[in-house]
Order: C-alpha cells, then sequence, then structure tokens
C-alpha cells in the first residue's frame, strides 16, 4: 500500500512541474547558487559537470554552481541528505537503498545519466576467469558498501554462478585494482567507469580486461543518476529544471566529443592524463549512448524497467516494503524529448 507520504509527494511534484512549466526558460530560479557532488574524483565520466561549468551552461541558466569530488556514492548520498549539497550524482541503486532506510529524508533522481549500470564484475584475460562460470570458488575483492557487491548474488543467479562459493576480501578503492594486477584476486566487483582504466594505469592492456557487466546478464538496473532532495526539488523547480537543462547540454557536447569534455578537467587536475580520462570517459559514454537512449532519448526511464531494477535492489538488500517509482525518480523536470537526443557519439583521438 503506498504511503500517504508518497501520495502527498507526488501532488507536490505535479504541482512543482506546472509551475516550472508556465515559465520561460530563463526565468529567474529560486536558488542562484547550488552546490553540486560527484561520486567520485574528476575523472572522465565526472567532466561533463566540468564541462557544463567551463561552458557557461550552468550560468545561462542564472545559476552558479559549485563541484566537488567524493569517495563514492556512499558519500554523495550522505552529503545531499544532510542538506550539505543541493545535487548529487551517484550510483541509482545507492539513492533508492538510502531512501528505503531513511524514508523521511526521501531523495529523488531527476535525471537518469545511466542507461546501463556500471556495476561489473572484472577480469584479466589469461587468468583463471575466462567466464562467469569461472568465478565459482574463487576470491574476489570489492568495498565496502558497494551496490556491485551487494547485487553480486542477483548476477550469479543469472549466470549459474553459486554465491557461497565466493570468498570476497573487502579493501578500500584505492587497493582493489592493484590487488587484481598483482593476482592477489581473480576479479573484482565495482563501477566498470573506475576499474577499467584503473587497471589500464597498472600496466594491463585494455584488451586484456574482462568485463561482465550486470546489465548484459539479465539485470534490469540503471546507471548513475543526477538527483537532490524531495523537499529541495519541491521547493525549487525552477532550479532543477535549470541545472537538468545545463546537465543535458553537457551531456550531449560531451558524446559529441569526448576529448573536449575530459580538456575541461585540466582546470582541476593540471597532472591528469587526458589520453587515460577520454578512454575513461568512452566506458562511461556506452552505458549512455545505448539504443534505448538513441531511440527514446538520454534519460528516457521505462516504468515497468524501472519497477524491475526497484524489485531487485529490494531483494539485493533485502527490503520488505515496496518502493514506488515516482518515490525515487521524477521526469517532471526534463527538457522535450527532442532536445534530449544524443549526438552521434564521438572517439578519443588517442584510441
Amino acid at each position: 500500500m503506498q504511503t500517504l507520504l508518497t501520495v502527498l509527494m507526488r501532488g507536490s511534484f505535479l504541482i512543482a512541474a506546472l509551475l516550472w512549466a508556465a515559465v520561460p526558460a530563463q526565468a529567474d530560479v529560486e536558488k542562484k547558487s547550488v552546490k553540486i557532488t560527484l561520486d567520485w574524483a574528476f575523472q572522465g565520466p565526472q567532466s561533463v559537470f566540468t564541462l557544463a561549468e567551463q561552458r557557461g551552461y550552468f550560468q545561462r541558466e542564472g545559476v552558479s554552481v559549485t563541484i566537488d569530488r567524493a569517495g563514492g556514492s556512499g558519500e554523495t548520498i550522505i552529503r545531499v541528505a544532510s542538506g550539505a549539497y543541493d545535487f548529487g550524482w551517484a550510483d541509482f541503486a545507492t539513492m533508492v537503498k538510502y531512501d528505503a532506510t531513511n524514508p523521511g529524508q526521501r531523495l529523488i533522481g531527476v535525471y537518469m545519466s545511466g542507461d546501463k549500470s556500471p556495476n561489473a564484475v572484472m577480469a584479466v584475460k589469461g587468468r583463471r576467469v575466462a567466464k562467469p562460470k569461472d568465478l565459482e570458488g574463487k576470491t574476489l575483492g570489492s568495498t565496502a558498501g558497494s551496490a556491485a557487491h551487494a547485487m553480486f548474488p542477483l548476477f550469479a543467479g543469472k549466470v549459474g554462478v553459486d554465491p557461497s562459493t565466493i570468498q570476497w576480501k573487502m579493501v578500500s578503492g584505492a587497493l582493489r585494482e592493484p590487488m587484481l594486477a598483482r593476482g592477489e584476486v581473480d576479479a573484482v566487483a565495482g563501477f566498470v567507469t573506475s576499474s577499467v582504466m584503473s587497471l589500464v594505469e597498472l600496466g594491463i592492456p585494455q584488451e586484456n580486461v574482462i568485463v561482465y557487466n550486470y546489465n548484459d546478464f539479465g539485470l534490469s538496473q540503471y546507471g548513475t543518476v543526477l538527483f537532490a532532495k524531495a523537499s529541495f526539488v519541491e521547493s525549487n523547480p525552477k532550479t532543477v529544471a535549470a541545472v537538468v537543462r545545463a546537465y543535458n547540454q553537457a551531456l550531449k557536447d560531451a558524446i559529441a566529443d569526448p576529448d573536449a569534455s575530459v580538456a575541461t578537467l585540466k582546470a582541476r587536475d593540471p597532472l591528469l592524463n587526458l589520453d587515460i580520462e577520454c578512454r575513461r570517459l568512452m566506458v562511461g559514454l556506452n552505458l549512455t549512448a545505448t539504443p534505448n537512449f538513441n531511440k527514446e532519448g538520454l534519460s528516457a526511464v521505462d516504468p515497468k524497467r524501472l519497477s524491475d531494477s526497484i524489485d531487485e535492489i529490494r531483494r539485493a538488500f533485502n527490503f520488505k516494503e515496496p518502493i514506488p517509482n515516482d518515490s525515487v525518480y521524477t521526469e517532471a523536470f526534463l527538457p522535450p524529448r527532442a532536445e534530449r537526443m544524443p549526438p552521434p557519439l564521438g572517439a578519443c583521438k588517442n584510441k
């Protein structure tokens, strides 16, 4: 049964969306200065935000932004939930998990940038894992609280692996890929956007990195999402719409020209290897420039699939109560479909 909070929230978002739609795109926003927290360091996938900043897309919408890195999706969630940041960009499953355990401080997604989840298992070609079934009885590395670790049993069920045979080594994100590179674990579970190029930086050729993306084996998960507190969304509909428009334009630009996107990272970290970061961005864009988003538009979320993905999250974290779609995601602030159609996917100059 849907809670009174959910019903009221639906009405609030509808009213907010109607108010937003009734004003010109360039109308004054409710909050002119906002803070955005990313999910990780300033790397390729995160460059979409610095691209939007440097090209003036936020300013054009009447918003000045502060954009900060974080140490993982869990930290991003807490920052936004606490009110320290207005917007966050993080793993959708981690956000839903927070909502299920903190119903009075609900967060809600306003732009789904990942049609596919970055959660995956990575191994190295030529070692002990040549196919998913080979994971059985092996040692895997992951980080505490990782959605990739929590959802591994669902993936295992799809590929016929007994999860009870897996031995896990829980380590920090900084140690996970080095352990795989040194052969101290047989595979790692984490974000493909982080792990693949981290292994490349450790000397593993990219063509030797095996990726088992959970979505490719039957899971319904969506990926990274731009989100805010539900209370913030209700009170600041024009601000939310402005930030969404700015991000949407930058994401299209990054898809068309990945090199231009990662070039904006130099202002944050002059020592970054832009060739590596462009390749890292491409890994992320392959989760965005999917047949679905190419056909239906960026952030085109299918209600049935969203419901299925939420059910997977409930099962992974053993949540009993139902989680309605519109309690965790709203399309109310998306630009029209025509403005969300992605350009052809570009390439890095140094492939």
